[in-house]
């Protein structure tokens, strides 16, 4: 009976894996331990895919030969074993010094190492004759320095594709196989257009996002209607629209038309930016007013509870405090709208409910969370607090406030000026790191080409200040006419929409219900600077950081002030004066 046999094969790209690689290596592989009488089994067939050998990834923790060599250190082989591989650079591209000790270390613990390339076989526990390690020195050196043209040219290759991009800015012509999906590209001129399908749904998923949706609401809004996924390289995913993708595409600059071009260093999973930005690479897609909005919509519900939008939209999820613990103040659904009820007059007969009713109360105290370092638990606050009624107060004393604005410029106008600022200013910024990247270029290779980029560029952004200069006076001649003493002033047409989305949120359409209530929450969010419950079931919330108020139990105002600094005496006194 022969001795039992590991088969390792490994490739370093993804080139590589789409091919037959893998497959080559096994059955060549097999081949010789068959020659040989070598025991193969399906579990003892190993593979690295897109490790490299020439980083020595692929003898790094989390690759089957970083395993496999473990087990040879630990004494799993002394009793004899064999490994087969195509070629020794299957194992390492990193030179003779890695690639010998690695022999020796193996065939002194107990496996014999084969390699198909020349039918070699360096036996367990025997001295490799000095043939044998002048070749497998020639060999190894061969596959480093192999690795290292190959690595030189592709770097070469892609530094002209990216300089050639820089100056061609703006022709829109891909130089990657891989474009963004909500793009097309020409199979001939390799030109990239807009697919006004997909940039509908684009569009759609920020604006979505700027209305205060999350990413799992969105995936559900795309899923429910049946929305088709996009494709990539041609495979349709079977899983729909995923919070990953849509959180990827959110946070993707790629929309604004800019391309950055990355790194793979060998042996590091993560790529990592060349330090390059091209502006205008990309067909633009969302403008940068659009893209901003966004990014502050996302920072805005940070710290508030993603699953509201997914059921029946709490306005002041995130926004609603525990005044003893800080803690988050939870919602609980007792009765839900049409939920047939037992009358308390007339025993046995039911009738449906008119409204939902649910109750607000602190996480904390409900879970009973144990703070360790105090030794006890964070919370004993157990009231709880009528939701309904605080939520219908809150929103008419917003609603109210929102109504006094008043809105004497032209939005639409304001709107284009300041979509133009902000893409010339983003123009400006790529512009300004082109040019310090072909001045970096140019002082490390001398590169009369890269020399008369950088002065073009350096004139360009000198250009797009000027123009940005004569925009905001533009811009300031239209805000001349809003009042000001109100700091929301540029925002205040938007928040006239405040008393329509109020009545929407108490619709009889369940959709535009749902989405005012999403508007709604936002809006809350940003005029509510702190909002906190207590056990004697009364809320204390301070609207804008300058008005107080206090509400009561069924809703009512029972008192309002404006906010002030308190002073505290040496004793803990309230509204100590000396």
């Amino acid at each position: 009976m022969g001795q039992i046999a590991t088969i390792y094969a490994r490739f370093s790209n993804a080139e590589q894996g789409r091919g037959s690689s893998l497959d080559r290596q096994f059955r060549i592989c097999l081949e010789m331990a068959e020659r040989h009488s070598w025991q193969t089994d399906p579990s003892r067939i190993l593979s690295d895919e897109g490790r490299s050998a020439f980083s020595g990834a692929n003898r790094q923790p989390g690759g089957t030969l970083y395993e496999f060599e473990q087990q040879v250190e630990q004494g799993f082989y002394l009793n004899g074993h064999v490994l087969i591989v195509e070629h020794l650079d299957r194992i390492s591209r990193q030179g003779y010094d890695e690639v010998l000790p690695f022999l020796t270390k193996l065939t002194q613990s107990g496996v014999t190492i084969a390699t198909v390339d020349g039918d070699r076989v360096y036996p367990a526990f025997e001295r490799v004759p000095m043939g044998q390690v002048m070749e497998v020195i020639l060999k190894a050196e061969l596959a480093r320095d192999e690795s290292q043209k190959k690595a030189k040219r592709l770097a070469a290759a892609w530094h002209s594709k990216i300089e050639k991009a820089q100056t061609n800015n703006g022709d829109h012509v891909a130089i990657t196989s891989t474009v963004p999906a909500w793009l097309d590209v020409a199979p001939d001129t390799k030109k990239m257009t807009l697919n006004e399908d997909r940039v509908r749904v684009l569009r759609e998923i920020f604006q979505l996002t700027i209305d205060g949706y999350g990413t799992p609401a969105i995936a559900k809004r795309l899923n429910a209607r049946g929305e088709p996924v996009w494709n990539y390289r041609g495979v349709r995913s079977n899983n729909g629209w995923t919070v990953g993708y849509l959180t990827k595409i959110v946070l993707n600059r790629a929309v604004l038309g800019e391309y950055r071009p990355m790194k793979r260093p060998r042996g590091n999973v993560r790529p990592e930016s060349k330090g390059v930005v091209i502006l205008d690479y990309y067909p633009q897609a969302i403008d940068p007013i659009m893209f901003a909005k966004a990014q502050a919509a996302r920072k805005e519900r940070a710290n508030s509870s993603g699953s509201w939008q997914l059921s029946h939209g709490n306005i002041l999820s995130g926004i609603a405090k525990c005044s003893e613990c800080g803690g988050r103040m939870s919602q609980q659904v007792t009765v839900r709208k049409g939920q047939l009820r037992t009358d308390g007059k007339r025993k046995g007969r039911k009738y449906p409910a008119n409204n939902d009713i649910s109750y607000l109360y602190c996480a904390n105290a409900r879970h009973r969370v144990f703070d360790e370092e105090a030794g006890q638990l964070k919370c004993s606050q157990t009231s709880k607090i009528r939701y309904e009624p605080l939520e219908r107060t809150i929103v008419d004393i917003i609603a109210g406030y929102a109504a006094q604005a008043q809105d004497n410029t032209d939005p639409a106008r304001i709107r284009e000026l300041e979509i133009q600022i902000a893409e010339a200013r983003r123009q400006q910024e790529g512009k300004r790191q082109q040019a310090e990247s072909a001045a970096r270029s140019f002082v490390s290779n001398g590169s009369a080409i890269m020399e008369k980029v950088m002065l073009e560029l350096e004139g360009e952004v000198s250009e797009i200040e000027k123009r940005i200069t004569a925009l905001e006076k533009q811009l300031d001649a239209e805000r001349a006419n809003i009042p000001t003493d109100d700091p929301r002033a540029p925002e205040q047409a938007w928040f006239k929409r405040v008393g329509e989305i109020k009545r929407q949120i108490y619709s009889d359409d369940e959709q535009q219900r749902k989405e005012a209530r999403v508007k709604m929450k936002q809006i809350v969010g940003r005029f509510v600077s702190q909002l906190s419950c207590d056990r004697n079931k009364e809320t204390h919330m301070i609207l804008g950081g300058a008005v107080g108020m206090f509400i009561g139990a069924d809703g009512t105002i029972l008192a309002t002030g404006v906010v002030q600094d308190e002073i505290v005496g040496p004793n803990g006194e309230r509204n100590w004066i000396p």
